[in-house]
């Protein structure tokens, strides 16, 4: 039970991450050269969030919240 309660709570920080980054994009703080890549990742993330909670789902979670982090490290 504590897994998915982490889980969930890795989820909802990639949210964010990912709700902060198109702000800053929006806003021209994010570089441009980065548009393509970020929307990939953000297709990948919000098809992670629909997924039911598993290892492998924490795993991804935790690539893409890497993944974001590096392409607008703010």
């Amino acid at each position: 039970m504590e897994a998915d309660a982490q889980l969930t709570a890795e989820m909802h920080a990639l949210s964010e991450l990912l709700g902060d980054t198109r702000m800053r994009f929006h806003k021209r703080q994010t570089p441009f050269a980065s548009s393509e890549r970020l929307m990939a990742l953000d297709g990948e993330i919000n098809e992670a969030l629909s997924r039911p909670p598993s290892p492998a789902l924490q795993i991804e979670v935790r690539r893409l919240a890497g993944e974001l982090r590096a392409l607008d490290p703010h």
